[in-house]
């Protein structure tokens, strides 16, 4: 948990997670982000949009938003200047550990969503896919098309996705069986991902501290699950969405309101216009 005092600290960047936290349990932006995101670009405050998702199916939101801050991406295997670019930091699983996670579903029986070089790759066209695809906003390939054993690169990420039921019952069991240099981590109730255990959202905001000179006791840390500890524990001050695990909780300085009830504009008026 990070600490907090009178001390004006002079934020200058809120790192943001988008399901759960930033987004309303519709997946829309709640209507006071929007003048909460612009107050912060008025002020030169970066809202860094901080996901699990891919860099495309966080455009459409950045946009919305008007924003011209950095993207982390991926649990932080990617990481953008800006939604254009440049890309400053890309990390992704070696071929080898990513065959063994392949190997793991025979075990699983789940469907397997894959992102490789942007592209969504999936085991079977049902419904699971095309709800992950739905999120990210991207049409997905059947996974059968790439041979992996003939890329140059291995994937960015796999992601898991069942009934909440079976997700639940093998999150542990897969986590146990991963090699030691894969996470497997729920980003959501239903998904269970998968990534190099190089790859964290900490990771990602310290690149961005050294590239932006920000320290990372000027930034604010915001989250809901259990992959956003890590940079809760890392920034300056944490904020957890009322609607957090409890357990995420914990490493909170302040727990916000509902993601439903606008997040953002919470930390504007209750941190970033007291910050002075």
């Amino acid at each position: 948990m990070s600490w907090w005092t009178d001390e004006v600290m002079g934020y200058k960047l809120i790192a943001t997670d988008m399901d759960g936290t930033l987004l309303n349990d519709e997946g829309k932006l709640p209507y006071n982000t929007y003048r909460a995101a612009a107050y912060l670009e008025q002020k030169g405050i970066k809202l860094v949009l901080c996901t699990g998702r891919p860099l495309l199916g966080v455009v459409k939101i950045y946009d919305d938003l008007n924003l011209t801050s950095p993207v982390v991406a991926n649990n932080g295997a990617m990481v953008y200047l800006s939604k254009d670019g440049p890309l400053i930091h890309n990390e992704t699983m070696s071929i080898d550990d990513a065959l063994h996670v392949l190997k793991l579903n025979e075990l699983f029986n789940c469907t397997v969503c894959m992102w490789h070089d942007n592209i969504l790759y999936v085991s079977e066209l049902n419904k699971y896919a095309y709800d992950y695809a739905s999120i990210t906003g991207v049409s997905p390939l059947l996974l059968k098309q790439i041979d992996l054993t003939k890329c140059k690169n291995g994937p960015t990420k796999f992601v898991f996705t069942d009934t909440l039921e079976k997700i639940t019952s093998i999150k542990e069991q897969a986590a146990t069986l991963s090699p030691a240099s894969v996470t497997a981590v729920t980003t959501r109730p239903y998904f269970l991902e998968f990534f190099s255990s190089n790859i964290s959202k900490t990771t990602a905001l310290s690149i961005l501290s050294k590239a932006l000179n920000i320290d990372r006791k000027q930034m604010i840390a915001v989250g809901d699950g259990f992959n956003d500890i890590d940079m809760l524990d890392y920034a300056g001050f944490a904020v957890v969405a009322e609607n957090g695990h409890d357990e995420v909780k914990k490493h909170a300085d302040m727990v916000a309101c509902s993601n439903n009830e606008g997040v953002i504009a919470y930390i504007v008026d209750n941190i970033i216009k007291k910050d002075k």
